[in-house]
This record gives C-alpha cells, sequence and structure tokens, in this order.
C-alpha cells in the first residue's frame, strides 16, 4: 500500500520543479514553523519571491514578441508611406531592444555566456574553414606551378598529348 504524500514531500517535488521558493514551502521542507522561518527571514534580509529561470525566459520573451510586433507595423507603415520610416520610433525600438538583451545578459548570466561562446565558436570554425579553404587553393597553386615547371606529365592540362 502507497504512503500518503507529505507537505514535505509536497514542497520538496515543487521546489525540485522549479516552484518559486515561498516561506511556505521552505517551512515544509524544513519541518520548522512559518512564524519563526519568517522571523529569520526578516533578520537575515532573505531575497524571496525573485522570479524563476523560467518565469524570466517567458517575460523576457513576451517583451521580444511585442517588440518584433512594433518592428514589423513600422515596416509596414514605411512601405505604405513610399518607403519613408519613422526614425524616432524606429531608434526607440532599438533601444529598448538592447535593453532587453542586456536584462537577458543580467537576470542570465549562465545563458548569456553560453550564447557568447557559441557565437564565438562559430566565428572559429568559420575562420578555420577560411583558413582550411585558402591552404587548399594554395596548394593547388603550388601544383600547377610545380607541373607547369617541369613540362607537365602525360594526360595532365599542360601536356596536351
Amino acid at each position: 500500500m502507497p504512503q500518503p504524500v507529505t507537505a514535505k514531500q509536497r514542497a520538496l517535488r515543487a521546489l525540485a520543479e522549479g516552484a518559486r521558493a515561498t516561506l511556505e514551502l521552505l517551512a515544509d521542507v524544513s519541518g520548522r514553523q512559518l512564524k519563526s522561518l519568517r522571523q529569520d527571514a526578516e533578520r537575515e534580509k532573505w531575497r524571496l519571491g525573485r522570479a524563476s529561470r523560467e518565469e524570466i525566459l517567458a517575460r523576457i520573451r513576451e517583451n521580444a514578441t511585442m517588440l518584433l510586433d512594433q518592428v514589423e507595423a513600422l515596416n509596414r507603415a514605411a512601405m505604405e508611406n513610399g518607403g519613408r520610416i519613422d526614425k524616432e520610433r524606429l531608434d526607440a525600438i532599438i533601444v529598448a531592444i538592447r535593453g532587453l538583451e542586456k536584462i537577458g545578459d543580467v537576470m542570465l548570466p549562465e545563458e548569456a555566456a553560453e550564447d557568447k561562446q557559441n557565437d564565438r565558436d562559430e566565428d572559429t570554425a568559420a575562420m578555420l574553414q577560411r583558413i582550411d579553404d585558402r591552404i587548399i587553393e594554395l596548394a593547388r597553386e603550388l601544383a600547377e606551378e610545380m607541373v607547369a615547371e617541369r613540362g607537365g606529365f602525360r594526360g595532365s592540362p599542360a601536356d596536351p598529348k
């Protein structure tokens, strides 16, 4: 017969699944009295009520969607006005986008660092590919010069026989 689920088990699961850490949940998990825990939190100035990573991401996505809607509306208006764009509004949207990006960097530093590392990795890969392409190009040029210096060999473009 399964054991009944206790408040402690429910609280542990809620926290494990990303619930916001409230004094009530912490009291259930720790087995301490809520009143006592509240006093400790006030005295020690605990920072409670912070948004979870998922909540922050959801809020950033929501704001990014609103900004995208504004950019699209600005684009439609420009198309209707013969390509003339409202520069002030565009500048305001750009500032908001940059601000949102900075908020993401501050609120989610691990993701920001990971994104920057991914960008650096992509840049490095592109640079290495260009170097590799250039090496191959130089090797072909050298091979062509060597064949031309030796008068070609049977079946080569330099030797039409």
